[in-house]
């Protein structure tokens, strides 16, 4: 690789643990998460987002390696990117999060006995708070 193509590519900020079974159990980690985000691409009631961010802290704890490739994805990278300098979102992820977060609690009133209603309450008041948290971070460029 030529000097001119590594300037490419974002170099990340890696705080690997000394510790042999610490970097494996955050490569072990990071590698659960990254499938959960795969599935949850495929599942509309998974989240991909938090799951692909969760592999890249792990693998910047474990593997530079890992954590490169991640950092560097043709769609993930962006994002990983993003979060790591600025802890930005994209507005759109944050409409559609809050969207599908709203349908989902509707959907739960809608199916939950009357007797179980206090769970749909709890889950909008959690999905509330993540959507407040959301919209008060900074948009991703």
């Amino acid at each position: 690789m030529t000097d001119n193509k590594k300037s490419f590519y974002y170099r990340p900020k890696t705080n690997q643990s000394s510790s042999p079974t610490i970097r494996w159990t955050f490569v072990t980690l990071g590698w659960l998460f990254f499938v959960l985000g795969i599935i949850g691409i495929l599942l509309p009631v998974m989240p991909t987002a938090p799951f692909v961010l969760l592999a890249a802290a792990c693998w910047a704890r474990s593997s530079r390696r890992f954590h490169f490739w991640l950092i560097n994805h043709k769609y993930f990278g962006k994002y990983v990117r993003d979060w790591e300098e600025n802890h930005a979102v994209p507005r759109y992820a944050k409409w559609l999060a809050t969207l599908m977060m709203g349908f989902s609690t509707a959907m739960l009133f809608y199916r939950l006995p009357a007797d179980m209603l206090w769970v749909a309450w709890a889950i909008a008041l959690v999905c509330s708070g993540v959507a407040i948290y959301l919209f008060r971070l900074p948009n991703a460029k």
